[in-house]
């Protein structure tokens, strides 16, 4: 027999302006039963009153959960903690990506990974990526999975270097869905000895790493998403000619590069502790870029790229002073200098520290406040944060849950798809604090921030969680 709860309230979907509706899901099964109007004198189990948006599940494409076999990054989060900061953030499922201490490059890796994924049985949908690396190759037909290729060294071992090794490696991979981080390492490496990170990785590596990736998706056919992308101008009119010739191309933008930009960092050098990434924030036109092609559609997805690290590791710079200040961590090494010579903790905060920061606990707010901010739309945000989401995972999904029910997947509020929900408060608004945050890591580039919105309510599978 069904189990039906019912959800009411405005309903926030890619395709039309918000409208007032019931939403009935079977707890059974997990899906939705159908989406309709409110009846008079029906009183429905959840009831949101107008100040609320009643999304479609949440997803990130682009998270690292650091779990693997050999528990070396435990400590910065696992995929029960990872899992518990995307619900808090209003985020359903989640795509991990695959360079951890052990990279997911084989079937026994993988398989390792949805054994794990299976034995937690969190009701947020974890997903792999697979690596890819000059010693790879495909594990099955194109469609089978996705994977991940690090052009550019970036966090880990997982790394191709020139453009050389490229092709070789995307003969192998003709026709594959692969996700890309595109930085040119020897521009990198030329770039070593700039004063900050935007310095040190600049618009350029970007560019040129583009500028030798793109004739190859063209030429081996690979269904490519481009991620965490970080500028504008030059590289949106290489992407837009590549797709005008039929290349098939998306982009991904993460929260940090469509909150900071360098005239922030500029003026306070301090930031880039909590905000260094690769890729490197750019200027302020990079950002009004980016957030314009993800408002016009330009970009498909808002991906976080959540990468925790501990604030003794993104201290790391500190380090140095060890033997000047015995026994204490290098974030409070940080805060001694801070207190005896500013000048001096500003030039160690330039310098290079470790890249990445957790997002998933404020993806929500990051939803509210590009609609309180920037003027977009509730069917925007549905678009880049759960339409297209979905529609990047629908097709992995029996393949790495072979025991679970999925219908027609997540990104839609229709009869078939799971019901999933994210229902975000417009009125209600929320300062990030550390107590608050569920990842493992314990702090957000975003604490003490306040932003316009609050994350009201998240279902899964017709439960409240």
């Amino acid at each position: 027999m069904k189990e039906i709860v019912t959800v009411e309230g405005l309903i926030a979907s890619h395709g039309k302006k918000p409208y007032r509706g019931v939403i009935s899901i079977d707890k059974k099964s997990g899906l939705i039963e159908g989406v309709g109007k409110p009846k008079k004198g029906k009183k429905s189990d959840y009831v949101y009153g107008p100040e609320c948006l009643i999304f479609p599940g949440f997803g990130d494409v682009h998270i690292h959960a650091r779990e693997d076999e050999t528990g070396k990054q435990n400590y910065k989060e696992e995929y029960a903690t990872a899992a518990a900061a995307a619900s808090h953030g209003g985020v359903v499922h989640v795509s991990a990506m695959p360079n951890t201490p052990s990279p997911v490059v084989s079937q026994a890796q993988l398989a390792w990974h949805r054994q794990r994924v299976s034995e937690l049985a969190s009701p947020v949908t974890i997903l792999n990526y697979l690596g890819i690396d000059t010693k790879t190759k495909p594990l099955g037909k194109p469609g089978d999975h996705f994977y991940k290729l690090y052009f550019g060294k970036s966090v880990g071992d997982l790394t191709v270097t020139y453009g050389s090794e490229l092709e070789t490696i995307l003969a192998k991979y003709k026709g594959q869905h692969i996700s890309f981080h595109v930085e040119y390492e020897p521009i990198v490496q030329a770039s070593a000895k700039g004063k900050t990170h935007s310095a040190r990785r600049p618009r350029e590596c970007v560019n040129e790493g583009l500028r030798l990736l793109l004739p190859l998706i063209e030429k081996y056919k690979i269904h490519a998403k481009l991620c965490h992308w970080s500028t504008g101008g030059e590289s949106f009119e290489m992407i837009a000619a590549a797709r005008a010739r039929g290349a098939d191309i998306v982009l991904e933008v993460s929260p940090l590069h469509l909150l900071f930009d360098t005239s922030m960092t500029d003026a306070d050098p301090s930031l880039w502790t909590k905000i260094q990434m690769n890729p490197a924030i750019q200027s302020p036109e990079d950002r009004e870029a980016l957030i314009k092609g993800l408002k016009e559609g330009f970009i498909q997805f808002l991906a976080t790229d959540h990468a925790p690290h501990t604030l003794e590791e993104k201290f790391a710079a500190f380090a140095k002073f060890q033997s000047e200040y015995p026994g204490s961590s290098n974030a409070e090494i940080a805060q001694s200098i801070k207190e005896k010579d500013e000048s001096l903790y500003l030039a160690t905060c330039e310098e290079n520290n470790t890249s990445g920061a957790p997002w998933l606990d404020t993806y929500g707010l990051v939803c509210a406040y590009l609609m309180d901010e920037h003027g977009f739309k509730p069917q925007d945000i549905a678009r880049v944060a759960a339409y297209y989401p979905g529609r990047f995972v629908n097709p992995h999904l029996k393949r790495q849950f072979p025991k679970q029910k999925f219908g027609n997947g997540f990104g839609e509020i229709r009869k078939g798809f799971v019901g999933a929900l994210t229902i975000i408060n417009m009125k209600k608004e929320t300062r990030v604090g550390r107590e608050e945050l569920r990842t493992k890591v314990k702090w957000s580039p975003l604490e003490g921030r306040a932003l316009p919105g609050s994350v009201e309510a998240v279902f899964i599978r017709g439960m409240l969680v």
